[in-house]
C-alpha cells in the first residue's frame, strides 16, 4: 500500500509538473521589453437579444508605441450614443501630449485635454453609453484561463437591469492606455466600474469582453492577435491638414443634452 501511495503521489506531481511545463510553453507574451509596441486586432461581435445568434462581426485595430494609441476605425457614433460629432471615424491619444484626437475623413478635428475629458465623463455617465449600466458591482475574479494562446484572468461585474460583464485580462503585456486608465473614465468622473482603472494602469491587456442580459450573449469583444513590430510615426500622428477644434463647447452641449437641458 505505501509502495503504491509513493508512486501514484509520483504521478500526480509528474502530471502536474508536465502540465504546468506545456501551459508555460503555450501561452502568448510581450516579447520586447517596456511598452508594448505594435498592433492588437479585436473582433467585435454583436448578437440578437431574442435569438441570441450573431447580428454583425466587424474588425478593430489599435496601434500602440510607448507614447501613442491609435484607433484608426472607430464607431463613434454608439460611444457618444449616437450623439457623435459629425464624420468622426477615427481616435489618437497622445500621451506625450496630454491631449486625445476625435477626427474623420473631413478637415475638422477635435482636441480633449484637461477639463474636457471631465465633461466627456460626464456625459458619458448621462448618457450610461447607449444604455449600459451607469455603475457596475464587483469584480469576482477568477482564472488562469487560456483563450487562444493568451493566459488570462477573469473580472465579472454585475450591473443594472439583470446586465453581466466578464472581462478577461492578461498581464503578460504591457500597453500604454494613457487617458483611457484615467479615473475620468472608469472612476469618479465617469462609469463606476471598481478596480477597472488600477488594471489599465498596470498595461493589462483585455482579451474578452463579453456581455449577458440573464443567459443571453449581447456583444462580445476579443482579442485575435497580438503583433509587435516597430510602428511608423507617422500612423500615430495627427493627419496633415487637419484643423483642431477646441471640443470644451461640443462637450458641455452634449452634457446639458445629456441632462435634458437647454444647450442654447
Amino acid at each position: 500500500m505505501r509502495g503504491g501511495t509513493s508512486k501514484g503521489g509520483l504521478l500526480v506531481v509528474l502530471g502536474i509538473f508536465f502540465g504546468t511545463a506545456s501551459w508555460a510553453a503555450d501561452f502568448s507574451e510581450q516579447k520586447g521589453a517596456g511598452y508594448f509596441e505594435g498592433a492588437l486586432r479585436y473582433v467585435v461581435s454583436r448578437y440578437s437579444i431574442r435569438s441570441g445568434k450573431p447580428l454583425e462581426r466587424t474588425q478593430m485595430n489599435l496601434l500602440a508605441t510607448r507614447d501613442r494609441l491609435s484607433i484608426p476605425s472607430l464607431d463613434a457614433n454608439e460611444v457618444f450614443a449616437n450623439n457623435a460629432p459629425p464624420g468622426v471615424s477615427s481616435a489618437l491619444f497622445r500621451h506625450d501630449k496630454g491631449d486625445f484626437i476625435l477626427y474623420g475623413d473631413d478637415m475638422d478635428a477635435y482636441r480633449f485635454r484637461g477639463y474636457d475629458q471631465v465633461l466627456l465623463g460626464m456625459a458619458f455617465r448621462a448618457l450610461a453609453l447607449s444604455g449600459a449600466p451607469v455603475d457596475m458591482k464587483g469584480p469576482e475574479e477568477s482564472g488562469p484561463f487560456l483563450l487562444r494562446g493568451f493566459r488570462t484572468r477573469l473580472k465579472r461585474y454585475q450591473g443594472e437591469r439583470g446586465l453581466r460583464y466578464d472581462m478577461y485580462f492578461s498581464g503578460d503585456y504591457n500597453v500604454n492606455w494613457g487617458a483611457l486608465s484615467e479615473s475620468w473614465l472608469f472612476g469618479n468622473g465617469g462609469l463606476k466600474v471598481p478596480g477597472l482603472t488600477a488594471v489599465l494602469e498596470r498595461g493589462e491587456v483585455p482579451v474578452r469582453i463579453e456581455a449577458f442580459r440573464g443567459e443571453t450573449k449581447l456583444l462580445s469583444i476579443n482579442l485575435m492577435m497580438a503583433d509587435e513590430f516597430s510602428v511608423a510615426s507617422e500612423l500615430v500622428a495627427v493627419p496633415s491638414q487637419k484643423i483642431l477644434h477646441s471640443s470644451t463647447r461640443l462637450l458641455t452641449n452634449l452634457a446639458k443634452e445629456a441632462a435634458g437641458l437647454n444647450t442654447e
